[in-house]
């Protein structure tokens, strides 16, 4: 699956947060980081889209919606003639969110200080990807990073990883089969933790070995009540 992140971050030198995300995604040679600047080409920037599976707009929250050089970009290259019209270039591709607040979790919801969730606030962007015929993919969005330890860090990387990289996001299984591929591929690479990571995957697989008899055990339960 090929991914195309488009980074709209009026201020990208001094962000604390994209370099975290750049570095989480680096080695993954399917990845297209593409930060946006005012002068592009048209053209160009179709035909990178057109390459992709994925597609992912990343920026920090300006008032309630994306930066304005995300709105400029994409009144310039997502014409009605590449979008929609008889051609919808875009039909069947997957348009995902990441997006970064100062804010609170807590304060993105009814009754609380934003009133509105995030999904709520994104709505232009789902009815931008219904217009055009992509699959909306869940919100990924990161309060006040500068306050996360370092455990919240790792999960919030692996999450990342995950939400760029993984093909089916839908599923628990599939999240957790992701997860495994990842660490055998790391301990492959002869990670200098790579004994550590062998004992954690060893551990989730005897983990689901256990779930899995479980399920089974249940669903032959089920037949018999029903029989």
């Amino acid at each position: 699956m090929r991914t195309l992140i488009i980074i709209a971050h009026p201020e990208l030198e001094s962000s604390n947060l994209q370099p975290f995300f750049k570095a989480a995604v680096e080695n993954y040679s399917d990845v297209n980081w593409h930060p946006l600047s005012t002068d592009f080409d048209i053209e160009q920037e179709q035909k990178l889209l057109l390459a992709q599976d994925r597609i992912i707009f990343e920026f920090p929250l300006y008032w309630y919606s994306a930066p304005a050089i995300l709105k400029q970009w994409m009144d310039s290259v997502m014409t009605t003639k590449f979008v929609t019209g008889n051609r919808y270039a875009l039909s069947g591709k997957e348009l995902g969110l990441v997006v970064s607040t100062g804010d609170a979790e807590s304060s993105f919801q009814a009754g609380a200080t934003e009133k509105f969730t995030m999904s709520e606030l994104m709505r232009p962007f789902e009815a931008f990807a219904n217009k055009t015929r992509m699959k909306y993919l869940p919100l990924l969005t990161i309060h006040q990073f500068l306050y996360l330890n370092p455990d919240e860090q790792q999960r919030l990387l692996v999450n990342y990883q995950q939400y760029i990289t993984n093909p089916r996001l839908d599923h628990f299984k599939d999240q957790e089969s992701w997860f495994e591929n990842e660490l055998q591929n790391r301990i492959e690479a002869t990670d200098p933790h790579a004994a550590e990571l062998q004992q954690i995957l060893d551990t989730i697989k005897n983990r689901q070995d256990e779930l899995d008899d479980l399920q089974w055990n249940l669903s032959e339960m089920k037949k018999e009540e029903d029989s």
